[in-house]
């Protein structure tokens, strides 16, 4: 799995670092992701990538952080807009925005009761998808690409967590917490499954 690499533009509107009241909940979620397994190092990097929406755009983690814990407000990026069609991304803050924004900026604008987008990696919850009837996937793409976005979107539909052929799976609520939760539920039912395997 390649995690990491940007593959869009990046205009920053402002160097302002976001200061919404929400960023508190945003890195406990980061923190409990890390220490569940949820954002496993890869080439140095922690990866997945969390995000909830404001009414104008988004708040998510910045790419290439090092740690998910004890995040500085700074670590984190306002995107305003996204211009498909230039594939660029106007933002404000420090540093650049995670380089799945494309998946969570489509999600946003393909379900306004979405509110958060946790986006992590797990083998256990990879492996378990098809025999847990989790919706996965059909056609692998590289990581931060629109393609993978919108084959995200193709099997979405009314599911909440959908795992994404051999990288990994994104988990959406109506805020943060329903969208935490549901991960860690769902990384929970895998260990239980394995429980299962084991008996028979």
């Amino acid at each position: 799995m390649k995690e990491g690499k940007i593959r869009f533009n990046t205009v920053f509107v402002s160097d302002k670092v976001p200061s919404d009241a929400k960023i508190v909940e945003l890195k406990e979620w980061s923190e409990k992701f890390q220490k569940n397994g949820l954002t496993p190092v890869v080439e140095g990097n922690y990866t997945g990538n969390l995000s909830f929406r404001l009414k104008d755009g988004f708040v998510i983690t910045a790419s290439g952080l090092k740690n998910k814990e004890n995040l500085a407000d700074n670590c984190f990026v306002n995107v305003k807009a996204y211009d498909e069609k230039a594939n660029t991304f106007f933002v404000e803050g420090k540093k650049k925005p995670s380089s799945e924004s494309i998946m969570h900026h489509l999600l946003y604008k393909a379900n306004k009761e979405i509110n958060a987008v946790f986006h992590g990696h797990n083998d256990n919850i990879v492996s378990h998808a098809e025999k847990m009837s989790l919706p996965i996937t059909e056609t692998e793409y590289e990581s931060g690409t629109i393609e993978l976005a919108k084959e995200v979107l193709k099997v979405m539909g009314n599911k909440e967590l959908i795992v994404i052929r051999n990288h990994g799976f994104v988990s959406l609520g109506k805020n943060m917490k329903k969208a935490g939760e549901l991960a860690l539920h769902t990384l929970n039912q895998t260990k239980t499954s394995n429980l299962d395997s084991a008996h028979t």
